[in-house]
């Protein structure tokens, strides 16, 4: 454990430095963890189970209809459909305009928050000695970082121009540009 603690690289090494500080600040202590520990296991027991339920119903392709959405605030149920293709490797995503806007929302946060997590990364990394480990690494996480967030901002960019492309479809069109408007106008006179 100390290891992955302490490998920059490893991908779950904030949880493994974290479980590092307690075991070590535990110390001898060989008591009880807490007093609601096993209530703390049965709940993420009943999650996953709940999880794993949901990731069945969505792989066999099953609409998941939200009927607390519709109670709470009186919308219709929310609709969210995933197929995946493992031919094309695409994942295909059906979701009502509330649901849609809501990921949206969420995608384009996360984004902003790995951009702002490059900058940091990059800014830190400039600090450190010109081919180090430690600078080398932060380009890595950068370079990681700034491909997510790239990916993030195409996925909400092809939602803004679907949403726009449709906005623009539904307008009423003129009878006749705005020209020949005027010389009808003219005509009248």
């Amino acid at each position: 454990m100390r290891i992955h603690a302490r490998t920059g690289t490893y991908p779950d090494q904030p949880q493994a430095a974290r479980l590092m500080e307690y075991c070590v600040g535990r110390g001898a202590d060989f008591g009880p963890v807490s007093e609601n520990f096993g209530r703390v296991c049965d709940q993420i027991d009943r999650a996953d189970a709940m999880l794993g339920g949901l990731r069945e119903r969505a792989r066999s392709g099953n609409v998941v209809l939200s009927q607390e959405a519709e109670q709470e605030t009186g919308d219709l149920q929310t609709v969210a459909l995933a197929r995946r293709d493992p031919q094309n490797q695409t994942v295909t995503l059906i979701l009502d305009d509330a649901t849609a806007n809501v990921a949206m929302y969420a995608v384009a946060a996360h984004a902003s928050e790995r951009e702002a997590h490059v900058r940091e990364v990059e800014r830190y990394g400039e600090t450190l000695p010109e081919g180090s480990y430690g600078r080398r690494n932060r380009q890595a996480i950068a370079a990681h970082e700034r491909r997510v967030a790239t990916r993030l901002r195409t996925v909400e960019k092809a939602y803004r121009t679907a949403v726009e492309r449709d906005a623009v479809v539904s307008l009423p069109q003129p009878a006749c540009s705005p020209e020949r408007a005027h010389d009808r106008e003219m005509e009248l006179e």
